[in-house]
Protein backbone atom coordinates (compact mmCIF):
# COMPACT_ATOMS: atom_id res chain seq x y z
CA UNK A 1 0.00 0.00 0.00
CA UNK A 2 1.54 3.62 -1.07
CA UNK A 3 1.02 6.68 0.82
CA UNK A 4 0.46 9.95 -0.93
CA UNK A 5 0.36 13.04 0.62
CA UNK A 6 -1.65 15.75 -1.93
CA UNK A 7 -2.94 19.40 -1.67
CA UNK A 8 -7.14 20.01 -3.03
CA UNK A 9 -7.59 23.83 -3.50
CA UNK A 10 -10.69 25.53 -4.78
CA UNK A 11 -10.47 29.74 -4.97
CA UNK A 12 -13.67 31.14 -4.95
CA UNK A 13 -16.08 28.62 -3.32
CA UNK A 14 -19.35 28.50 -4.43
CA UNK A 15 -22.57 30.11 -2.96
CA UNK A 16 -24.18 27.53 -0.92
CA UNK A 17 -27.65 28.18 -2.79
CA UNK A 18 -27.63 24.36 -3.74
CA UNK A 19 -24.94 23.62 -5.68
CA UNK A 20 -21.93 23.64 -3.57
CA UNK A 21 -17.88 23.01 -4.52
CA UNK A 22 -16.73 19.28 -4.73
CA UNK A 23 -13.16 20.10 -3.68
CA UNK A 24 -12.29 16.29 -3.33
CA UNK A 25 -13.48 13.24 -5.03
CA UNK A 26 -12.46 9.78 -3.65
CA UNK A 27 -10.96 7.73 -6.44
CA UNK A 28 -11.51 3.92 -6.83
CA UNK A 29 -9.34 1.62 -4.71
CA UNK A 30 -8.64 4.51 -2.31
CA UNK A 31 -8.95 5.35 1.30
CA UNK A 32 -8.32 8.81 1.87
CA UNK A 33 -7.11 10.17 5.22
CA UNK A 34 -8.54 13.94 5.77
CA UNK A 35 -5.21 15.95 7.23
CA UNK A 36 -6.68 19.56 7.37
CA UNK A 37 -9.07 22.05 6.16
CA UNK A 38 -7.86 25.96 5.51
CA UNK A 39 -10.43 28.10 4.69
CA UNK A 40 -9.62 31.66 4.18
CA UNK A 41 -11.97 34.67 3.55
CA UNK A 42 -10.60 37.54 1.30
CA UNK A 43 -12.74 40.30 1.71
CA UNK A 44 -13.76 42.46 4.68
CA UNK A 45 -16.92 41.03 5.82
CA UNK A 46 -17.44 37.61 7.83
CA UNK A 47 -18.93 34.82 5.89
CA UNK A 48 -20.12 31.74 6.54
CA UNK A 49 -18.85 28.24 5.18
CA UNK A 50 -20.62 24.61 5.15
CA UNK A 51 -18.63 21.90 4.71
CA UNK A 52 -20.65 18.26 3.27
CA UNK A 53 -19.61 14.63 2.84
CA UNK A 54 -21.68 12.57 0.60
CA UNK A 55 -20.82 9.16 1.21
CA UNK A 56 -22.86 5.50 0.64
CA UNK A 57 -20.27 3.43 1.25
CA UNK A 58 -21.45 -0.13 2.45
CA UNK A 59 -20.80 -3.74 1.93
CA UNK A 60 -18.19 -3.59 4.55
CA UNK A 61 -17.33 -7.12 6.19
CA UNK A 62 -19.32 -8.00 10.02
CA UNK A 63 -22.14 -6.45 11.40
CA UNK A 64 -21.19 -2.87 10.15
CA UNK A 65 -22.35 -3.42 6.99
CA UNK A 66 -24.74 -0.91 6.72
CA UNK A 67 -24.44 1.95 4.13
CA UNK A 68 -23.14 5.19 5.25
CA UNK A 69 -25.31 8.77 4.34
CA UNK A 70 -24.37 11.41 3.53
CA UNK A 71 -23.65 14.27 6.29
CA UNK A 72 -22.48 17.96 7.31
CA UNK A 73 -19.43 18.64 8.90
CA UNK A 74 -19.22 22.33 9.89
CA UNK A 75 -22.64 23.73 9.08
CA UNK A 76 -22.73 27.51 8.57
CA UNK A 77 -19.54 28.59 10.21
CA UNK A 78 -18.33 31.84 10.34
CA UNK A 79 -15.02 33.09 9.00
CA UNK A 80 -14.22 36.24 10.19
CA UNK A 81 -13.17 39.49 7.78
CA UNK A 82 -9.58 38.49 6.20
CA UNK A 83 -8.81 35.71 8.21
CA UNK A 84 -7.59 32.06 7.09
CA UNK A 85 -9.90 29.15 10.08
CA UNK A 86 -8.35 25.75 10.10
CA UNK A 87 -10.93 23.55 10.59
CA UNK A 88 -10.53 19.61 10.50
CA UNK A 89 -7.26 19.62 12.15
CA UNK A 90 -6.53 17.51 15.01
CA UNK A 91 -9.21 15.05 13.52
CA UNK A 92 -8.75 12.47 11.05
CA UNK A 93 -12.16 11.85 8.96
CA UNK A 94 -11.47 9.02 6.65
CA UNK A 95 -13.09 8.81 3.19
CA UNK A 96 -13.65 5.68 1.26
CA UNK A 97 -14.08 5.08 -2.72
CA UNK A 98 -16.83 7.47 -4.48
CA UNK A 99 -16.69 9.59 -1.24
CA UNK A 100 -17.53 13.25 -2.25
CA UNK A 101 -16.01 16.34 0.05
CA UNK A 102 -18.07 19.60 -0.83
CA UNK A 103 -17.79 23.20 0.57
CA UNK A 104 -20.39 25.75 0.15
CA UNK A 105 -20.51 29.81 1.48
CA UNK A 106 -22.75 32.53 2.05
CA UNK A 107 -21.44 35.12 -0.90
CA UNK A 108 -19.35 34.42 -4.04
CA UNK A 109 -15.66 35.65 -4.66
CA UNK A 110 -14.78 35.17 -1.16
CA UNK A 111 -13.41 32.43 0.52
CA UNK A 112 -10.69 30.35 -0.91
CA UNK A 113 -10.46 26.38 0.75
CA UNK A 114 -6.95 24.31 0.92
CA UNK A 115 -7.83 20.72 1.70
CA UNK A 116 -4.79 18.16 3.01
CA UNK A 117 -5.03 15.02 2.62
CA UNK A 118 -3.41 11.09 2.36
CA UNK A 119 -4.42 8.99 0.10
CA UNK A 120 -3.54 5.41 0.80
CA UNK A 121 -3.85 3.10 -2.70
Amino acid sequence: MANTFKVCTIADVAVDSGTFSTIYTVAGSTTTVVLGLALCNKINAARTVTVKIASDTGNRTGSNDAANESVTLLNEVSVPADTTLEVLSGQKYVLETTDVMTIGASAGSSIDATLSIMEIT
